[in-house]
């Protein structure tokens, strides 16, 4: 089986970013498939997340990146070269099948580029992170989002598919070729068992997404009841300064904000619950490694994403932006030692239904259904 990944970069610490080196490595070290990884934009930085060295990895330095910069009439005689490289690669590999992460400009051409093969558009970014992002912009880009829209639904009708992460946003989208594949956990990363401490634990970009400055809201109400707990974020971002601002003003004792931590599975392993208080998600990676780490998880019920993951066995769930409930769910757990540890090892077994191998059967699955050669 030949397997070809095109995605912008792989260097950034990101979900999407872990997740696809892992499915890569999963392609090429377990099932022993002929994996070629081609990027856009890495120029020569190492990828964050181990790379196999069963994976071939290309960077096509294309230049334009985004299709509005085709625009731009210096540019413009640039976009056939740029196609032929794309073209050229996809070709002389001959893969049973495309896989592409990207905003760029290569998801309008791909299906072009990639004429004759199985191609799949994956989403990893929430329908509700779109809308907000529109609301925000400008209207300059406003008005080009929109001319954009029917441009970009009409490419995406020309894929093989369309994979979303969750039902939510597959009903949202309501694409004709559409599908949903989950992310899977990362098994290897679990830390030996140690004493956990009474800390409640949130990993996460320091955002408005992220939902911060709700959660500093609920501690407030609780820390007065439970001077022996602590909560710890780690996490960076642009509203560090602001959510410390906030702590001050609230008079927090217990609660951090630390730096973004690549000791991940110690922290968790240390650590009694997992709160979450985002304001939307997708397909959020750190809720998989807490369950796998057997933390229970307390989180709002936000758009997309938790109710996907989570279940009433291993999590307890708040209505979405209430600080109150938040805290009433999080004062359950802390109060109660039994009700945690039932939680904690309810989520060990769950989340064995976003295993590798569990996950990773879809994909073969789905390859060995459209790929261009059965007997290959």
């Amino acid at each position: 089986m030949r397997i070809l990944y095109i995605t912008d970069q792989i260097y950034l610490h990101g979900g999407a970013e872990k997740i696809l080196i892992q499915k890569l490595n999963y392609w090429a070290d377990v099932l022993g498939a002929d994996v070629l990884l081609l990027t856009t934009s890495q120029e020569g930085r190492p990828p964050f997340f181990a790379l196999s060295s069963k994976v071939t990895h290309k960077n096509l330095s294309v230049k334009g990146r985004t299709l509005s910069s085709y625009l731009n009439p210096s540019a413009t005689l640039e976009f056939p070269t740029d196609f032929k490289k794309v073209k050229s690669a996809i070709t002389s590999f001959n893969p049973d099948a495309v896989f592409l992460i990207s905003l760029g400009f290569i998801r309008y051409i791909l299906p072009w580029a990639a004429r004759g093969y199985a191609t799949f558009n994956e989403y990893h970014t929430s329908y509700y992170g779109f809308r907000l992002g529109y609301q925000n912009a400008p209207l300059a880009v406003k008005i080009k989002k929109l001319l954009a829209a029917p441009l970009r639904r009409w490419v995406e009708d020309k894929y093989t598919g369309i994979v979303f992460l969750n039902q939510a946003e597959y009903d949202h989208y309501k694409r004709k070729n559409g599908l949903i594949i989950p992310n899977f956990f990362d098994p290897s990363a679990q830390h030996p068992l140690v004493e956990r401490k009474k800390q409640v634990i949130s990993l996460g970009r320091l955002s408005y997404q992220k939902g911060y400055d709700l959660l500093l809201k609920a501690w407030s109400i609780l820390e007065a009841e439970f001077p022996d707990w602590n909560l710890a974020v780690y996490g960076h971002g642009e509203n560090r300064e602001a959510l410390e601002r906030q702590m001050g003003e609230l008079g927090l004792r217990n609660a951090r904000i630390n730096p973004a931590t690549d000791e991940v599975p110690q922290k968790l392993a240390e650590s009694s619950i997992y709160v979450m208080s985002s304001r939307f998600e997708t397909f959020p990676m750190v809720l998989l490694e807490a369950l796998s780490a057997g933390v229970p998880v307390v989180s709002f019920d936000c758009i997309s994403g938790p109710r996907s993951i989570l279940t009433q066995g291993d999590s307890l769930l708040a209505p979405p932006d209430d600080v109150d409930a938040l805290a009433d769910q999080l004062k359950r757990l802390m109060g109660n030692d039994l009700l945690r540890q039932e939680l904690g090892k309810n989520a060990r077994q769950n989340v064995a239904r976003f295993s590798p191998a569990t996950v990773m059967a879809m994909w073969v699955a789905l390859v060995n259904k459209f790929k261009k050669n059965q007997t290959r």
